[in-house]
């Protein structure tokens, strides 16, 4: 009310009402963000119209919005596990699944990213590791989803979340003896060998 042309104001107040399912009237306010002349180098704009993009079910437009988003903020992990993740949507609406497999490699590509700059950062998320799991269990292997949950229990070995998550991954394997540990982790909570057999390992 006060600067009606503040860019960003605009796009935030977008985003709320994107939030509260108001998506004509978020449109209305990212159209004006958009159009004002310092919109395309502001991150939070290209984000937020991502975001609302999304929302709508325009997942290739949100992805082309959130590598706009990355270009201008290369480090920040949430924007590849966000395009990473409208990939992998893209990928499950494919019903061939020879021509899905190249669109869901892409979505590993911008979670594996996620995972370097982590590590070139030290910052331990489990959030990439979770993202890759549900990607490899779309596509059945779930060896490779395993190991990459597993990962992610190693950074928050409480997170009772976690566990389930691999519970989930075995019992779609097929592994139901081993599904049972980490259910049962997740639950009632676990230590000692408990645990260690809750997160898929044998001592």
């Amino acid at each position: 009310q006060l600067e009606s042309t503040n860019t960003l104001a605009l796009a935030y107040y977008a985003e709320i009402l994107i939030d509260q399912q108001k998506w004509n009237q978020a449109e209305l306010y990212m159209e004006q963000a958009l159009a004002r002349p310092d919109a395309d180098q502001q991150m939070d704009v290209h984000r937020i119209n991502a975001y609302l993009l999304e929302t709508l079910g325009q997942y290739n437009l949100a992805i082309t919005e959130y590598e706009k988003a990355i270009a201008l903020e290369p480090n920040f992990t949430f924007l590849y596990l966000r395009a990473g993740a409208n990939y992998r949507r893209l990928a499950f609406e494919i019903t061939n699944p020879e021509a899905a497999r190249p669109v869901y490699e892409k979505s590993l590509e911008y979670f594996d990213r996620a995972v370097d700059i982590n590590k070139q950062i030290k910052v331990n998320d489990p959030g990439p590791h979770l993202s890759i799991a549900r990607t490899y269990s779309q596509l059945g292997e779930f060896f490779g989803a395993a190991l990459n949950v597993q990962k992610a229990l190693e950074y928050e070995p409480t997170n009772a979340d976690i566990y389930g998550q691999l519970g989930i991954v075995y019992f779609r394997s097929r592994n139901y003896e081993g599904s049972i540990y980490s259910f049962e982790c997740a639950i009632r909570g676990c230590e000692g060998e408990a645990s260690c057999f809750g997160r898929g390992l044998d001592e």
